[in-house]
């Protein structure tokens, strides 16, 4: 028999690092199966050791955006600067690794993947179910810099945001939310739905990379090597949807 429950979290949130300790202690899993890759989750628990040692766990590879950021498309007076957003958006934008790693969207991770791996060392089998992230931080930026090489044909393709994520985003490049509270309004299926909906419209090649990729990947490798007993699967609530349809597809495909 199997059975995967199918998790999805915020990765800064205390009530998804809850969430996961109390499922995995409930369902008693065969496997954990997480949403890292080796690499990732190595660096995850050196940064629990070294917090648990009093560290400093602020260091993140560096992601440089300024050959994109120096285009005057994001200049004050430039075309992104018409369509409302504030003048040092490029200065927004080159700071957006340091912002991303602090909502959970680059490594080091949060709690709800820490918990996972360390329900998982109390007798179950860890699987790091996730694409490379040197991969998908390498496509990300490739997909990031053909954008920038067509500015006026970006600018006429990209649709408005829906108002209830205008508010969430506006207020938190404009610093008046706070990122783990902008985590906590976005963490619900509904709304995370919604954000990759906008995501995919918006800059399909960059939703590529950073979803469809990785849903296709994680529900593979969900099927390959969790296919025994019970298995929990922590994931960020952006790729349930995804890895549940790539799911049926290969259901499909096997019947």
């Amino acid at each position: 028999d199997n059975e995967v429950y199918l998790l999805g979290t915020a990765h800064v949130s205390d009530a998804s690092t809850q969430e996961v300790v109390e499922l995995i202690r409930l369902v008693k899993p065969k496997t954990v199966f997480v949403e890292l890759d080796p690499a990732r989750a190595a660096q995850l628990r050196n940064r629990s050791s070294d917090a648990k040692k009093g560290g400093n766990d602020e260091n993140v590879a560096p992601f440089d955006l300024s050959n994109i950021t120096s285009h005057p498309l994001f200049s004050g007076g430039g075309a992104f600067g018409k369509m409302g957003l504030p003048a040092n958006f490029a200065q927004i934008l080159e700071s957006m690794p340091n912002l991303l790693k602090r909502i959970g969207w680059l490594p080091p991770q949060g709690g709800d993947m820490m918990a996972a791996l360390e329900e998982a060392d109390h007798g179950a089998r860890c699987v790091y179910g996730d694409v490379e992230f040197s991969q998908t931080i390498r496509e990300m930026k490739g997909a990031m810099g053909k954008l920038m090489m067509n500015p006026s044909q970006l600018l006429t393709s990209i649709p408005p945001p829906p108002n209830e994520l205008r508010n969430i985003f506006g207020g938190l490049l404009s610093g008046q939310n706070d990122p783990k509270e902008v985590v906590e309004m976005i963490k619900s299926r509904e709304r995370a739905q919604q954000c990759t909906t906008y995501l995919r419209r918006a800059f399909p090649s960059i939703y590529h990379v950073m979803i469809t990729k990785r849903d296709v990947h994680m529900a593979s490798m969900l099927r390959e090597h969790c296919s025994d007993g019970k298995v929990v699967a922590v994931v960020g609530m952006a790729h349930v949807e995804g890895i549940e349809r790539e799911w049926e597809e290969l259901d499909a495909k096997n019947k």
